[in-house]
C-alpha cells in the first residue's frame, strides 16, 4: 500500500478513501437513526428508563451500528464488480 499516495489530498487513492469513509459514516448515521426510531416504536417504555438505561442503550446502539456498518462495507467491497 502506497501511504504517500493515500495521504496526498490530490491523489485518486486519497479521494477514493475519503469517499469510502464518507459512505461509511453516512451508513452509520442512518443505521443509528433508524435503530432509534424502531426502538421507540417497539419499546414505548423507552421513555421511562433510568438515566443509566439511556446511557447504556445509546452506547449499545452506537457500538453495534458501527460494527454492522463496517461489516456491510467489507462485504460490498469484497464482492463489488468493477465498472
Amino acid at each position: 500500500m502506497d501511504w504517500d499516495e493515500i495521504l496526498n489530498p490530490l491523489s485518486p487513492l486519497y479521494k477514493d478513501a475519503m469517499y469510502e469513509q464518507e459512505q461509511l459514516v453516512n451508513l452509520q448515521d442512518g443505521l443509528i437513526a433508524a435503530t432509534k426510531s424502531m426502538i421507540e416504536k417497539v419499546y414505548p417504555q423507552i421513555y421511562h428508563l433510568e438515566s443509566a438505561g439511556y446511557k447504556e442503550l445509546e452506547s449499545v446502539i452506537i457500538t453495534e451500528c458501527v460494527k454492522f456498518s463496517c461489516k456491510i462495507n467489507e462485504v460490498i467491497n469484497r464482492y463489488h464488480i468493477g465498472e
